[in-house]
């Protein structure tokens, strides 16, 4: 910034006045940059913060539709089971459908991360960072459960697919089984947390 004086200095009287100018124009220089930098915070944060909102709405719908969907995934586990407990106890079973679902919930987070990147957070209340950063690490932990599960339904579906699963090994039946009982406990546990991570939606939209 370069700064002139408007005139010649003739004395000590128009050294002060211009040096008041200068400084009132300084002053006021700073303060519309102050303004400015607040209104562009403001923006940053009215946008970030109905990003989210809109996200974290559209995950807990996405959430509530899987949820309605899991006792039908433990019924499956359940026949699954049964069918496995049949095969090592008498080497048949009535059961002829096998059906493995696990939750398939695409529940994003790219709105956060962004206000995250660009320094929206920063600029919102701690207590409602504080709210969402709740909600957004129970949602990494429902699908850290969720990703999990999807390997484990792969490993049982493959033990499975290689043909008539009436006519699998007792060993494979087995380790079929171990798969089936662990995945019915995930279910159980992640139809807990969906139910937690649910809630905690609803809490960050208030």
């Amino acid at each position: 910034m370069d700064i002139h004086p408007p005139h010649a200095i003739r004395s000590w009287k128009d050294f002060g006045l211009q040096l008041i100018t200068i400084t009132a124009g300084i002053l006021i220089a700073l303060s519309l940059e102050g303004i400015r930098e607040s209104l562009h915070s403001r923006a940053l944060v009215r946008e970030a913060r109905d990003n989210i909102r809109r996200e974290i709405a559209d995950n807990q719908k996405e959430l509530d539709g899987e949820l309605r969907g899991m006792p039908m995934q433990q019924e499956h586990l359940d026949a699954a089971l049964e069918f496995a407990n049949e095969m090592i106890a008498g080497g048949h079973s009535a059961i002829q459908t096998l059906e493995i679902n696990v939750s398939n919930a695409a529940l994003r987070s790219a709105s956060w991360q962004t206000a995250d990147r660009t320094g929206a957070l920063a600029h919102m209340d701690y207590g409602e960072v504080q709210k969402y950063a709740s909600t957004y690490a129970g949602q990494d932990l429902y699908a850290t459960i969720q990703r999990r599960m999807f390997d484990q339904a792969a490993s049982a579906l493959a033990i499975m697919s290689a043909g008539d699963p009436t006519k699998a090994s007792r060993g494979d039946i087995e380790q079929f089984r171990r798969q089936v009982l662990e995945l019915r406990g995930d279910v159980y546990i992640l139809e807990q947390l969906g139910k937690s991570v649910s809630e905690g939606y609803r809490k960050a939209l208030q």
